[in-house]
């Protein structure tokens, strides 16, 4: 049962953290997160930090392999920490919902990067986004045999910033009206676009209490699909794991107290059934249970979606949330008949079938013709066809005002009448949807209708009926 929103506490001094309010959402809000950055832990779980806690650096083994992270903060910042993880989370999640730019830049303004971090709209929030995004600027990286390249397939050294450059409109303020562009490192950007990803509930994600609960969870929750798919179980040696995520104490008994209000809520959120312990002093181990999926996805499935491009743990985790094999059918038919040139292969794909209302004109395979690549599909007849057709669009109906917004943005993407937009005519677009003013399927059938016309007539039939 979800909890209630939790009223912001007074700050007892100065610069002290007012714990985060949550935004519950009624339905699933599946995200994503860059598997490098979430399973390496970049950012320290505390809320806070010591003054002086301005870098550090870890070495572990993994396989046949010695990893070593250094992070240094520059510039008098202290380490990243706290809702550092809320805002990377969001700026990564805004990053794909506008399409995955090719320089890695994030234009946004800070009302909307604050909602998709999960925060409060208010004065005191807009400070600590300001301060984040300066501390993940200006903190630098060094990863040693750490960082998997999926182009390359293989481990490499990296050196980068958290963000590689933030500029803003108003830049005294950062307040609702300031316009952030926020560029991420080609590391960052790159490896979403290769689809080195991991799924992210983020309705869960954002329920949780506080930054070091989220924190746990996020690289929990990468540890458990690293190997591409969800594993029931992960161990730990203590020390090791506080070390991962920027304890500062090497005591193992505060290691565990810091840990212990993660492995209560976790619990309770379903998430894990269990945290087991083994040992004794430094070489205690904590073993993570987590609660099995729904269902297994179906193997031949599976290998159809990553045998054309789709990183497994985003093809796992579409097949165990989706039970009708019809609407996968469907989208392997549309992507076999794709005209053009497939340049990132697995991010297609998943896009026709998270959105296939983008695709309404692809014409798939016929039911007889065999697919071009993959292990054989069950083929669909017409009419299961428009079935499906059909039942997404009613699905789309049904859905909340803020989930059809965010498959409307992502069309919009997709159709390149996003960067056609202003700023204000995308908060004006998203006010009037979420007040019910336009119909979203009314929007879908605008954009798809003709998917070969000009993206900037539909742009501006797009405005003409924004109200005013």
């Amino acid at each position: 049962m979800s909890r209630a929103p939790r009223k912001a506490a007074a700050p007892e001094k100065p610069g002290a953290e007012v714990p985060l309010p949550l935004r519950l959402r009624d339905e699933p809000s599946n995200g994503h997160d860059e598997l490098n950055v979430a399973r390496l832990s970049l950012i320290s779980a505390q809320s806070r930090v010591p003054v002086g806690y301005t870098g550090w650096t870890r070495t572990y083994q993994n396989g046949d392999r010695t990893v070593t992270v250094t992070c240094t903060a520059l510039t008098g910042h202290v380490v990243p920490h706290g809702l550092d993880n809320d805002v990377m989370v969001a700026i990564i999640n805004l990053y794909l919902e506008d399409g995955g730019s090719e320089d890695g830049t994030v234009r946004v303004s800070m009302h909307r990067l604050l909602l998709a971090a999960g925060l409060n709209v208010s004065a005191h929030y807009y400070r600590e986004v300001r301060q984040s995004l300066r501390r993940l600027q200006s903190t630098s990286y060094q990863i040693t045999q750490g960082w998997w390249h999926q182009g390359r397939q293989r481990h490499l050294d990296a050196t980068f910033n958290y963000l590689w450059k933030v500029t803003a409109t108003r830049d005294e303020e950062y307040d609702a009206g300031s316009v952030l562009e926020i560029r991420l490192p080609d590391e960052i950007a790159q490896s979403i676009r290769e689809g080195y990803v991991k799924p992210l509930d983020l309705t869960l994600y954002r329920e949780l209490s506080s930054p070091p609960v989220r924190a746990v969870y996020r690289v929990l929750d990468a540890l458990r699909w690293d190997s591409g798919s969800a594993q029931d179980r992960v161990t730990l040696n203590l020390l090791e794991w506080g070390e991962r995520l920027s304890i500062y104490s090497t005591e193992p008994d505060k290691i565990r107290r810091v840990l212990q209000p993660a492995h209560d809520e976790l619990r309770e959120r379903g998430v894990l059934l269990n945290v087991e312990v083994t040992g004794r002093g430094r070489n205690q181990e904590l073993t993570y249970v987590f609660a099995p999926t729904d269902r297994l996805p179906d193997e031949e499935l599976l290998r159809a979606l990553t045998r054309r491009g789709m990183y497994p743990a985003v093809a796992g985790k579409y097949l165990t949330e989706h039970s009708d094999p019809a609407a996968v059918h469907l989208a392997i038919r549309r992507f076999d008949a794709y005209p053009g040139r497939k340049q990132n292969a697995g991010a297609l794909l998943r896009d026709m079938l998270v959105h296939p209302e983008r695709y309404a004109e692809v014409v798939p395979l016929p039911a007889e013709v065999e697919p071009r690549s993959g292990s054989p599909v069950a083929a669909m007849t017409d009419e299961e066809t428009a079935e499906v057709q059909a039942r997404q669009l009613q699905e789309l109906q049904a859905l909340s005002p803020e989930r059809q917004l965010t498959r409307l943005e992502r069309l919009l993407t997709f159709a390149k009448v996003t960067p056609l937009l202003s700023v204000t005519d995308r908060d004006r677009l998203r006010a009037a949807v979420l007040a019910g003013q336009l119909d979203v399927t009314d929007l879908v059938r605008l954009v798809t209708r003709e998917m070969g016309q000009e993206p900037a007539r539909k742009a501006d039939a797009l405005r003409k009926l924004l109200p005013s």
